[in-house]
């Protein structure tokens, strides 16, 4: 427990330092699952840009209420969400860090509806999810959590362009928080 919590306050000091603004975001990424395990995948309004549910910690209620506020916005209830990665997001077009939460839930009711900025959502397996969401960093997230689903993971990853194209790559490999 005692290295758990070490990890966890290194990762969100570290970034401190690094910004020469000091201010680091938080984005919670929601991984909601349906009754046959397939992904929610979500296409934002007038982009080209598929993702899975997500949204910037900007207030002081707790993560917990807010991950179950972002799945009432697709008109559904989930189970308690688990947390499943803390990784620090390093984007090189603008020099800032984020700190990147993934949180894993299954719905547990109601009729799946899309939010005012959501313009299509699809149902996939984890395979299929990954060829269709547009940002490389996510996938290696969600490729790293599915594949040893019995472990929270941290790590760094680099957001880059090169020639218009998105990227990313490990600045430190991924490493165990906490098993279960």
């Amino acid at each position: 427990m005692n290295k758990l919590l070490l990890m966890i306050i290194c990762l969100f000091a570290l970034p401190l330092f690094a910004n020469e603004n000091g201010k680091v975001s938080e984005f919670h990424r929601l991984l909601i699952f349906n009754d046959k395990n397939q992904l929610m995948v979500v296409k934002i309004k007038n982009t080209n840009f598929w993702v899975t549910p997500g949204l910037y910690n900007q207030n002081k209620k707790r993560t917990n209420d807010n991950l179950h506020k972002l799945a009432a916005e697709y008109g559904i209830t989930v189970n308690q969400p688990s947390l499943r990665g803390v990784f620090v997001l390093k984007n090189k077009e603008n020099n800032t860090d984020s700190n990147r939460h993934f949180f894993n839930v299954k719905i547990s009711g109601g009729e799946v509806t899309k939010p005012e900025n959501i313009e299509k959502i699809k149902w996939l397996s984890i395979n299929e999810a990954i060829q269709v969401i547009t940002f490389p960093h996510i996938n290696m997230l969600i490729k790293q959590i599915m594949t040893y689903p019995g472990v929270v993971w941290g790590g760094t990853i680099l957001r880059y362009k090169e020639n218009n194209k998105l990227k990313s790559k490990m600045v430190r490999n991924f490493f165990p928080l906490k098993d279960k």
